[in-house]
């Protein structure tokens, strides 16, 4: 079995009929696909269905959200009968709050969401394997469901796609120059750092004649406003580090940070900087600064992933228009990586909780099925959550109406790509972004300090933040 790279087709009940039947006579075996492709899970299409008496328990941790899985679940119990009882913080901490109710004797979630790994030694004991779901079986790359004690535990609920957000037009223009130093014509030319440094080196020299100011948008490292750079694009020579360490990310075995790829993302920082709109004010710069240099035309790249199209739809002045970008990978020079593809963040899982009896196990296992295979519940993630599920079931149509989520789609199915896996949730926080990663960056960027000595207080840090974290 290829562990990379799990695809399926829909499974469309043949005898839809029957399938209906028995899940208005509240017999859910045998019809996990009642509403996937093909079929209709429509729920004005039919009467309610009747009562089983099954009610499946929901825990998502986002009190914002919590009104749109309401909807999700009057759905899911006019067209399967089953109730679905979905909670969400009172106030608490999400982790500690869903540790209580799983100890709890009565009222225990069957299914809870969660973002960060690390959490998973809080309900390890709860852990149902789900290695057997349907769910699962849609993955378009199995790497993105979480494993421990040599189990799958999670299954991803969304993904974010990270890399370089290019201006097309600005790009078509300098491959059509004449006067140009190198022979690319289209942007799937740039396949390799190498590639990228070239692109970005002859296009700063050309800039007077694509009238841009810069190719990259210049970082932004003023504290609080550096994400992108000190948390977004650190995680991408992470994902390396822990591919190439074979390590689960639950455990405590990435409190130490090796930051074997740092020279890797050093590369890729410097062509930025080096052939950016500017070096002056770098702590002073915003990141709305960086988008509106990108929004307007004057820089032709800028790091992001696929929530850059709200900043750059809210850009003042701005010019170019959503149809007009996309992504190339975030290129770095690392020897022993060399097929880079798009980076994909996972944002959110979820579980199921073993200690429930059969019964409830199923009915849980069945609502994930349907969640990730269903028309229906498809288009909950994409039009409600407005999230990326990273499963075969997903299709253009279905999509987000993001052309960076269409676009980082089309690098998803592509197994060949080399796309690296990253896990933001698992960096130290804050503290570790703005006080170490941040300022050690501005120092570095500006001539203040040397990158070694930047290294070497960024492998420390990491250490001391990584231990104070629950």
């Amino acid at each position: 079995m290829n562990t990379n790279t799990k695809k399926r087709r829909f499974i469309v009940p043949i005898v839809a009929v029957l399938c209906v039947a028995a899940v208005l006579a509240g017999f859910l075996s045998g019809c996990n696909n009642l509403a996937g492709p093909g079929g209709s899970d429509d729920t004005t299409a039919l009467p309610p269905a009747e009562d089983t008496g099954l009610t499946i328990r929901i825990y998502q941790p986002n009190a914002g959200q919590a009104a749109l899985w309401q909807e999700l679940a009057a759905d899911y119990r006019n067209l399967t009968g089953v109730s679905v009882d979905v909670k969400s913080p009172e106030g608490g901490e999400p982790g500690n709050e869903l540790k209580d109710m799983l100890k709890a004797d009565a009222g225990a979630p069957g299914i809870f969401v969660f973002t960060n790994p690390r959490e998973y030694g809080m309900w390890k004991e709860y852990a149902e394997p789900l290695s057997d779901t349907q769910a699962y079986q849609h993955l378009i790359d199995t790497r993105m469901a979480l494993t421990a004690d040599g189990k799958v535990v999670a299954l991803p609920l969304s993904v974010e796609p990270f890399g370089i957000i290019y201006n097309k037009k600005i790009l078509a223009n300098y491959f059509a120059l004449e006067n140009k130093d190198t022979s690319y014509e289209a942007v799937s030319d740039i396949t390799t750092y190498r590639q990228l440094t070239r692109l970005a080196e002859d296009m700063n020299d050309l800039k007077d004649e694509l009238k841009i100011d810069g190719v990259f948008a210049a970082p932004a490292l003023k504290e609080g406003e550096s994400a992108v750079w000190t948390t977004r694009l650190m995680s991408v020579p992470l994902g390396h580090e822990i591919a190439g360490r074979k390590t689960e990310l639950t455990g405590e075995t990435l409190d130490e940070l090796t930051i074997r790829y740092a020279n890797g993302y050093r590369s890729l920082h410097d062509l930025m900087l080096n052939n950016g709109t500017t070096r002056r004010y770098l702590d002073e710069r915003s990141y709305a600064d960086a988008v509106k240099e990108f929004a307007t035309g004057k820089a032709a790249m800028i790091p992001g992933g696929s929530e850059f199209l709200g900043h750059l739809n809210s850009a003042v002045g701005q010019t170019v228009s959503a149809d007009e970008i996309a992504f190339l990978p975030a290129f770095m020079d690392i020897e022993d990586v060399p097929t880079q593809g798009l980076a994909f963040d996972v944002t959110g899982y979820l579980a199921i909780n073993g200690k429930l009896s059969e019964e409830e196990r199923k009915a849980a296992g069945e609502f994930l099925n349907w969640l990730f295979t269903s028309e229906r519940g498809m288009d909950f993630l994409a039009t409600k959550l407005n999230v990326l599920a990273p499963y075969d079931t997903e299709t253009e149509e279905s999509l987000p109406r993001n052309p960076l989520i269409a676009d980082a789609f089309a690098w998803l199915k592509k197994s060949e790509a080399g796309n690296v896996l990253t896990w933001s949730s698992l960096t130290p926080g804050e503290e570790f972004r703005d006080k170490v990663f941040g300022k050690g960056l501005l120092a570095y960027s500006t001539g203040k300090t040397d990158w070694e000595d930047f290294k070497s207080d960024l492998r420390e840090g990491w250490g001391k933040l990584r231990g104070k974290m629950e």
